[in-house]
């Protein structure tokens, strides 16, 4: 009984250890990116006028914007071409793209772009709400539409993520 609850405690302690590894380097990406757009918003500050930055923010589509939380004026904005995938760890929504590795961890990424990494043994994945690409160490390439959910009959390591 003793060994029992040791390997159970040693397993828990290795699964939380790679559910929540992942998740700090994430993070720091996460930063860094958030810390580019403020500089740039920042910068944009001291040249762009009110209007313009007003102009960039209703026009729609992928905008950046810095905007005064009292008023809810617009100080700055511009149009972002970078895509990101992020995660939505630990776990996975009904919108993200899901990989669900054959030890039951689940990797959930929402946005689009594209990520690279290395996710092994992974035996179910998901689209969530876009069609959604994984490419595999093997060299083949899936392609799912938004909301289709497969199961492979033998885990693969996911390469790269694209939505």
């Amino acid at each position: 009984m003793k060994m029992k609850l040791v390997a159970l405690a040693a397993t828990g302690l290795v699964v939380a250890g790679v559910v929540v590894a992942p998740q700090a380097a994430f993070a720091t990406d996460a930063t860094a990116a958030s810390a580019a757009v403020h500089a740039r918003l920042s910068a944009l500050r001291e040249t762009q006028s009110p209007a313009e930055a007003a102009a960039i923010l209703e026009g729609g589509g992928n905008v950046q914007a810095l905007v005064d939380p009292d008023t809810g004026a617009a100080l700055a904005a511009f149009r972002s071409s970078a895509r990101a995938l992020v995660s939505v760890g630990p776990g996975c929504t009904t919108t993200s793209a899901c990989m669900r590795s054959s030890t039951g961890i689940p990797y959930g990424y929402t946005g689009t772009g594209t990520k690279s990494g290395t996710w092994k043994n992974i035996i179910r994945v998901g689209a969530g709400d876009r069609r959604t690409s994984y490419a595999a160490s093997n060299g083949a390439a899936y392609n799912y539409n938004a909301g289709v959910n497969i199961e492979w009959a033998r885990p693969v390591t996911v390469v790269k993520i694209s939505r």
